[in-house]
């Protein structure tokens, strides 16, 4: 993999990881198109690190609230952050359970199975079906403990790649009357769970080679930057818009790439 290789696919990463467009199947479209057929791990893995700390950044006074919150658990002085927040730390913590168990017992068997090219394709075609529904439903409520564990379970099966991750918790969310300003939010806050899970899953796996360190390092650069971008432009766009324009995307793409790869 050359350097501009790892930028191309940083960006790809960093603009899809926060549209409901799926990153991992544009991943694997773009590796496919530059003619990568060899899994790389470890590039996959700083990828994720990279949007995750987009995450953290851009969210960081929520996430601020919600570490307090947790130790408002166990220590007195934090009660009161922790009322003020459990509804947000409960729902992670509840959501990530069944998308742990999902992810333990079907990512190996999903990433074997249906990680080819034309199945990204179809994945993509039923990410926008499920974006279309979603934008029928206008939400006024909160995130609570049953809405939780269907999203978390909805956030476990978009580890099939061409299923969106965000673009599945963010619908969902919607589908079951959550307000679409809290689903986004929510649902960008369940990534890092899922992301440290995931890294976790996939790091004794791989292999680390040091004359690749600046290539993957300008991949991390250049999806931080691209990620950061679009996760603003997202959250302003889940206030004002609906996500019909991204679900014409997945349908035209999903249809080029079984059609033509």
């Amino acid at each position: 993999m050359s350097v501009i290789e790892a930028v191309i696919l940083g960006i790809l990463q960093g603009l899809t990881e926060f549209l409901p467009v799926s990153s991992s199947g544009h991943l694997a479209i773009g590796k496919y198109t530059l003619g990568m057929h060899e899994p790389d791990l470890l590039f996959d893995v700083m990828l994720h690190v990279a949007t995750l700390i987009v995450v953290l950044i851009y969210f960081r006074h929520r996430v601020f609230l919600i570490i307090k919150a947790f130790f408002g658990i166990f220590f007195k002085r934090f009660q009161k952050d922790y009322f003020e927040n459990k509804r947000f730390l409960w729902g992670i913590i509840i959501a990530s359970i069944p998308t742990a168990i999902i992810g333990l017992l079907f990512e190996k068997y999903m990433l074997h199975y249906f990680n080819t090219i034309i199945f990204v394709g179809y994945a993509l075609i039923i990410t926008s079906i499920l974006l279309v529904i979603s934008d029928y439903f206008q939400g006024r409520d909160r995130i609570d403990t049953p809405r939780s564990i269907i999203i978390g379970i909805a956030q476990g099966i978009a580890v099939t790649p061409g299923i969106s991750r965000s673009g599945t918790t963010i619908a969902v969310s919607t589908i079951l009357g959550i307000e679409r300003q809290e689903a986004a939010e929510f649902s960008f806050l369940l990534s890092v769970p899922a992301i440290l899970g995931a890294m976790i899953l996939q790091i004794k796996d791989v292999t680390f080679d040091n004359s690749m360190l600046v290539t993957y390092g300008a991949g991390m650069i250049a999806a931080f930057i691209s990620g950061f971008i679009v996760i603003g432009l997202m959250m302003e766009f889940i206030r004002r818009a609906k996500l019909k324009i991204f679900a014409i995307y997945c349908l035209i793409l999903g249809l080029i790439v079984v059609i033509f790869l």
